[in-house]
């Protein structure tokens, strides 16, 4: 819950399809039962029910009763009834499943947040103007569309088997657009308070570091099964073999300790350069590019490092990225500022299957 529900905006969503499949699959392992306790037809069911590509996407189990009419939450201006809710709940779980394992596995305080985030949704998009409102529902029927194309994807194209599949999630088309829509509309709200100058002046404020986009490869000596001279001893070696001409993959294949670079020959290509611990990250800004620099050290041990390109991001090829982030900090004052002021009472039901059980 750590990013708000609503700003899983429908504009940039990706399918979880094969997050879906894993908890199906995890499921259905939890359900089975041992062979001796199952007759032979049974056996054949469980099979059948493996192949079909339908049961990877079972359908929401919530884990609270509640009346459609019950009102769950009161706010200044109105009110969010069980019937809204379930309803949001159900397509965020069609629209990503992976998210609907958090649902499934809620607590009552996760239930109050996910609660939380949806009034907050219908309290921006309450202010959505007329023009908000169409773009809204325009992209999220488009949203739909593409939502739909990756689970027929999945299901050999078959229009059959999608509608059994919504109609399987408790869902419908009318639903995941309206409720998509209203996503939408609480987004276009809160991007209407960021323009371009204002995301031109954050731009301009952000040290260079934060702009630079870097690719590098580099060898890791580990010093946690190494003496650390011994470690600064191979990582002399491999620096001299380096300059002398030798392949740089190659030889990442064959000696660095990182996993997450090993197969790629130590490359790390186009990534910020932020995201690295100081004295690596000062190697990728500083040192020359194309050229095999010095051991550097860390708490990881030593580095050999290649800085093979190295640039700064213009404002339009961050201009995304910027809009995310302050979108994200618009939720978060609307939040603090706003949102708990406007929540006069929660009515919610207790969770009956918590997670701990």
């Amino acid at each position: 819950m750590k990013r708000s529900v609503a700003i899983l905006s429908s504009a940039v969503l990706v399918m979880a399809l094969l997050a879906g499949c894993g908890k199906a699959d995890e499921n259905a392992q939890n359900n089975q039962k041992p062979a001796n306790q199952t007759e032979g037809t049974n056996q054949g069911n469980q099979a059948a029910d493996a192949n079909d590509p339908l049961a990877q996407f079972p359908k929401l189990t919530l884990p609270f009763n509640v009346d459609p009419n019950a009102t769950l939450v009161e706010y200044k201006g109105g009110t969010m009834n069980g019937k809204e809710f379930e309803e949001f709940l159900r397509v965020i779980n069609f629209m990503n499943p992976q998210q609907g394992g958090m649902i499934e596995a809620a607590d009552d305080n996760a239930l109050k947040a996910f609660a939380r985030e949806y009034t907050a949704t219908k309290i921006l998009a309450a202010r959505a103007d007329e023009q908000m409102k169409k773009d809204s529902k325009d992209l999220a029927e488009k949203t739909f569309d593409k939502i739909k194309g990756q689970y027929l994807g999945y299901l050999g194209k078959d229009e059959a088997k999608f509608t059994k599949l919504m109609e399987g999630q408790g869902v419908t088309k009318e639903m995941v657009v309206g409720q998509m829509a209203l996503i939408n509309e609480s987004i276009n709200v809160l991007k209407g308070g960021i323009d371009d100058a204002t995301l031109k002046k954050e731009y301009d404020s952000m040290d260079k570091a934060s702009r630079t986009i870097a690719s590098v490869r580099h060898i890791l000596i580990s010093t946690e099964k190494r003496k650390p001279e011994e470690a600064l001893k191979l990582a002399n070696d491999l620096e001299a073999r380096l300059k002398k001409g030798e392949d740089f993959a190659k030889l990442a294949k064959e000696y660095t300790d990182d996993p997450g670079s090993k197969e790629n020959g130590g490359l790390y290509a186009d990534a910020d350069v932020t995201q690295w611990v100081p004295q690596f990250k000062d190697a990728a800004l500083t040192q020359p590019v194309g050229q095999v620099g010095p051991p550097v050290k860390t708490d990881y041990g030593y580095h050999i490092i290649k800085v093979e390109s190295r640039k700064e991001k213009t404002f339009d090829e961050m201009k995304d990225q910027l809009r995310a982030s302050s979108l994200e900090k618009a939720y978060d004052n609307f939040g603090k500022q706003e949102l708990d002021k406007l929540i006069t009472k929660f009515n919610l039901p207790k969770v009956n299957h918590p997670a701990a059980q």
